[in-house]
């Protein structure tokens, strides 16, 4: 970039990317990760300190992954602009904005390098081509998504470490080469996708910069030596989340791990030519059919065709080698998250998964753009591209603002997918929640429980039935609580001890329900609210004739913010202290 367009071009597509997904700065958020990342995590919540950033480097498995630099960006956040979702909103849109700008500076350098000597590169069509990519509601996932700021991180930082890669390349000089490994350390340290930037690196030194300068493979140790021990601290941290015990990552057949990265990728590719929808987790049963299964397998194929047609056909020698790299840039880049190695087997896709890998659409895009000879053409397709991105970023706000809460999400992700059984049991259990709504909410709960057996799931539909009663709801509790009765340690979360605990607290077992709601309060990963549970247990005491015990657990419920477990607390108390007959209803 010359004279203007060094500062004008980058200005415009930050400005825009800006402005596509500012509507995801809200006050509100998820619950899936978003929580459990910031202020339930107890490294993060307080800011920044020592110990905190000690503590995100050395708990290897908080979340399943490893991720201290994410979590030092969400501590910045807190020290520096105090609690709440706003700010980690608004880095995330910024964050975004500058990938942008990268990318723009990323495709103009690869275009420039593969055109045919003569032809200049079009900052324009770059430009364009970059907002295709900034302005697709397949980005909002990475973007609106507070959790989702890995994703931007890390690649935030392999932009950064493979230009800092190409110069060394070029120029030989070691401030370069030390600049990239810095780059590919701390994306490593964002998120452990990053072990794709060593086949990367080696990628992008055969098709871009070439026979200009050979290197021996020695210089090749320390970013593969990265990328083994960022893939060894991966797999320990899927197998070992804190808290929990130690799980298996390969959890389905291998056949399968390798259908549902085939149809993944499809998809992948559909939908970074075509947004045609935006899916949020896709999750499938394993050994099931996967998701738009015909036509990922169908995309894919024609990619393939293509690929092959342009390599075999093609005159132009850079389209040849521009291809040819978007297409091992596209599969390199992939390849940790699609399954075939790791815990994400069932999982048949998510969006934000290709935040980094379909960057290789734009890097075509803009040298396709970039070698049409004729002015009248040149023009007429960059009108195209421009409209179509400015369509893109109209889809994309509205996609960003589906990501404002849970409700919101599930139903825009229902829209598009209606089995998506997370989505089904997220928006269930908000509809249980509402008057009128329950047994709606339950039916709900009911398809996702079939669609995918969890543990989650099952305890929260167990509570709602025992909380409806209606005709076969307590039969349906006890078969659903079989395996908790034999061995109560399977229910961690504790919901569906007080599911239990709600049924006997109903039909009059007051000292088995008090048994169940105490075994709730102390489940290992219980993560709601215990005032409703403590309530139910000091009443089913004082029902059970323990009053001593009963106002114990009562006298603690006084302060609470919540009037309603206040009020009856308190009412409790003065009807045990009074000496008058106990007998409490749930409610």
């Amino acid at each position: 970039m010359k004279g203007l367009s060094r500062v004008a071009w980058p200005s415009v597509v930050f400005a825009i990317a800006l402005a596509v997904f500012s509507v995801s700065v809200t006050r509100s958020h998820l619950a899936l990760d978003d929580w459990g990342y910031v202020y339930g995590c107890p490294f993060v919540k307080d800011g920044l300190s020592w110990a905190n950033v000690r503590a995100a480097f050395t708990t290897l498995g908080h979340g399943g992954i490893w991720m201290p630099l994410t979590y030092m960006t969400y501590m910045a956040d807190i020290s520096a602009f105090g609690q709440g979702w706003i700010a980690h909103h608004a880095v995330n849109v910024v964050l975004h904005a500058i990938n942008a700008v990268l990318l723009l500076h990323f495709v103009a350098a690869v275009a420039g390098r593969l055109l045919p000597e003569g032809r200049g590169v079009s900052i324009a069509a770059c430009a364009v081509a970059t907002l295709l990519w900034a302005c697709s509601p397949v980005r909002a996932e990475a973007v609106a998504w507070v959790a989702s700021r890995k994703e931007e991180l890390w690649t935030l930082f392999a932009l950064c470490g493979i230009m800092a890669w190409v110069r060394w390349l070029e120029k030989g000089r070691l401030a370069f080469y030390a600049a990239s490994l810095v780059f590919f350390a701390l994306a490593s340290l964002s998120k452990p996708t990053a072990m794709c930037l060593a086949p990367l690196a080696l990628i992008v030194h055969a098709l871009v910069v070439g026979k200009t300068r050979r290197v021996g493979f020695y210089w090749y140790l320390p970013v593969f030596a990265i990328a083994a021990a960022t893939g060894a601290i991966a797999i320990f941290s899927q197998t070992h989340p804190e808290g929990a015990a130690p799980v298996e990552i390969y959890t389905a057949p291998f056949w399968w791990r390798l259908l549902n990265a085939a149809v993944a990728s499809g998809v992948y590719l559909l939908q970074s030519a075509v947004p045609y929808g935006v899916y949020f987790d896709w999750r499938e049963v394993p050994g099931g059919w996967p998701l738009w299964s015909a036509a990922g397998l169908a995309a894919l194929a024609l990619a393939i065709a293509a690929l092959v047609m342009v390599l075999r056909r093609a005159a132009d020698r850079g389209l040849r080698r521009i291809v040819l790299l978007a297409a091992l840039w596209f599969a390199a880049s992939l390849l940790p998250v699609l399954g075939i190695f790791g815990a994400v087997g069932d999982n048949a896709l998510a969006c934000r998964y290709a935040y980094l890998p379909s960057m290789a659409v734009a890097a075509v895009a803009a040298y396709v753009l970039s070698a049409v000879k004729r002015p009248r053409v040149r023009a007429a397709s960059l009108f195209a591209a421009t409209a179509l991105a400015a369509a893109n970023a109209a889809l994309a706000a509205n996609a960003a603002r589906s990501f404002e809460n849970d409700e919101t999400l599930a139903e825009r992700t229902l829209k598009c997918d209606p089995d998506n059984w997370r989505a089904l049991r997220t928006l269930g259990r908000t509809l249980a929640a509402r008057e009128g709504r329950m047994d709606e909410g339950i039916d709900m709960l009911k398809r996702s429980l079939a669609l995918r057996r969890s543990q989650l799931t099952a305890d929260s539909l167990a509570y709602l039935l025992a909380c409806r009663g209606a005709d076969g709801d307590f039969d349906e509790v006890r078969r659903m609580a079989k395996a908790v009765r034999k061995r109560p340690g399977l229910d961690r979360s504790g919901m569906m001890h007080d599911a239990l605990g709600v049924v006997e607290m109903r039909e009059g077992d007051w000292e088995l329900a008090a048994k169940d709601f105490s075994a709730s309060l102390v489940a290992p990963e219980r993560t709601y609210t215990n005032i409703h549970t403590m309530l139910n247990l000091g009443l089913s005491l004082a029902n059970a004739g323990k009053r001593a015990d009963a106002v114990l657990i009562l006298v603690k419920l006084r302060g609470v913010a919540d009037r309603q477990v206040r009020d009856r607390a308190l009412e409790a108390l003065d009807v045990i202290k009074s000496r008058r007959p106990c007998r409490f209803e749930w409610r």
